[in-house]
């Protein structure tokens, strides 16, 4: 049960649905699911160590802040990690599943630039589904080393990722579309075997998001964001 609570609180987090600052009601919580509060806390302690809730000694628990330092040591720690980790990938990630994630981003861009509005998605579930194909190609990647202590490294990493682009939810179509090119480079120098080009792909790519993410959240989400 604890870890259903888990799942599902993490989900409502990082989708956006439960928003920074939002007090979170484990009594509330526990009687939706149908289930004691001993589990639903279990679930908070370890959201808690992640990052993702703040529980205040007698206040109360609520939905964490993001600060643009946040995003500034998320993706610094992106930064240090993944060109690493696709240096590797590129020897060992499954070649049938890499072609499967190109196929799959070339869908993406034709539907995007099929578009007639400037943003590239038509409705928040179509938002969430990208969001989450993204953090599912990147996790790809690090489960393609076999090393569960990185992997689980970049699971806390592209929850903290999901959840900006869950509130950033206006994105611009440029952005994503460029985002797209960036996947299908990184994928392209991963089918050829050269991990030097990848990770050089993907520094570019997540200094691109970083970049673009800060002025998203200053734009779209102004009242969920802190400057510090």
């Amino acid at each position: 049960m604890s870890a259903n609570a888990y799942e599902l609180l993490k989900s409502e987090i990082v989708s956006g649905k439960r928003k920074p600052g939002e007090i979170f009601e484990e009594k509330r919580f526990a009687a939706q699911l149908g289930v004691s509060r001993t589990p639903v806390r279990e679930a908070v302690l370890r959201l808690a160590r992640e990052g993702l809730l703040v529980v205040m000694p007698r206040r109360g628990t609520v939905i964490s802040n993001i600060s643009m330092e946040d995003i500034r040591q998320l993706y610094e720690a992106r930064v240090m990690l993944e060109p690493q980790i696709l240096r590797i990938a590129a020897k060992r990630a499954d070649k049938n599943t890499l072609a499967s994630w190109k196929a799959f981003f070339e869908g993406q861009a034709a539907q995007a630039d099929a578009e007639v509005t400037p943003l590239p998605f038509s409705n928040e579930d179509a938002a969430q589904h990208s969001h989450d194909a993204d953090a599912a190609f990147h996790l790809f990647l690090a489960q393609s080393l076999g090393n569960r202590y990185i992997l689980q490294q970049m699971k806390e990493l592209m929850a903290q990722s999901q959840r900006i682009r869950s509130l950033s939810n206006a994105r611009r179509k440029s952005r994503y579309l460029a985002s797209i090119q960036e996947h299908i480079r990184i994928v392209d120098a991963l089918l050829q075997e050269d991990g030097e080009r990848a990770a050089a792909e993907v520094l570019e790519h997540l200094h691109n998001s970083e970049d673009g993410y800060r002025r998203m959240m200053l734009e779209d989400a102004p009242d969920m964001i802190q400057m510090y």
